[in-house]
């Protein structure tokens, strides 16, 4: 007989999620609470902001909630080099921000569009430094193991159960560039997620309020 047990959970968990999103976002008040000092001053989206979309990818795995992060490749671009979400900017062929969330995640980590189960989108978020408002859509796929990486984008694809990633023991305040402190979420000492990333993060957090169990080891695939 097979075991269907994985499957419901899976079920279970998906639709709690979509129904979360029929609710009010913990939005802007959350997002800050991993702001830096200096960008909670910054909250205001300009005219001439850019528009862009990033994926959050939901999957279970040995019954434990994951998502994906990847370390953006070494490019001179304003994030070279930093922890995010797969995404990238809108373009005029993409029907909406949703659509541009999942182009990208399929271009930069192999996630085809099809495949993805889209469960809403998170608060918009301004960032200064390239002048990008940002949306997050927060989507489910049942398998995440043959994950490819663009070698032009991305150095690293890491998978991060959010048990870890939620946990208040990595949270940590400290300096992420000269002379600039900001909370952070402190993975390993080679792994830093601050900025607009850390923000959305803790919407995402907020919004599925898990319990918080012992801290434990992330994987990471590159």
């Amino acid at each position: 007989m097979e075991d269907f047990s994985v499957e419901k959970i899976s079920n279970k968990f998906v639709e709690e999620v979509k129904e979360k999103f029929l609710n009010p976002l913990p939005g802007l008040e959350a997002q800050l609470k991993m702001a830096p000092e200096i960008r909670r001053k910054q909250v205001e989206i300009p005219d001439d902001a850019r528009v862009a979309g990033v994926m959050i990818l939901l999957f279970e795995i040995d019954k434990k909630w994951n998502t994906i992060l990847i370390r953006r490749a070494e490019d001179g671009q304003t994030h070279s080099g930093q922890i995010s979400f797969p995404g990238g900017k809108n373009e005029k062929f993409d029907a909406d921000i949703i659509a541009t969330a999942c182009r990208e995640c399929e271009e930069e980590i192999g996630v085809k569009r099809n495949d993805i189960e889209v469960l809403g989108t998170l608060t918009p978020i301004y960032v200064p430094p390239s002048n990008f408002v940002v949306t997050a859509t927060v989507g489910f796929i049942a398998n995440a193991q043959n994950l490819k990486a663009d070698e032009k984008e991305v150095q690293e694809i890491i998978q991060v159960p959010l048990e870890f990633l939620f946990h208040p023991k990595i949270k940590k305040e400290q300096e992420v560039k000269p002379s600039l402190m900001s909370p952070t979420y402190h993975l390993d000492e080679t792994i830093i997620v601050w900025g607009a990333t850390a923000m959305l993060i803790s919407e995402l957090e907020h919004l599925l309020n898990l319990p918080k169990p012992p801290k434990e080891r992330i994987q990471i695939r590159k």
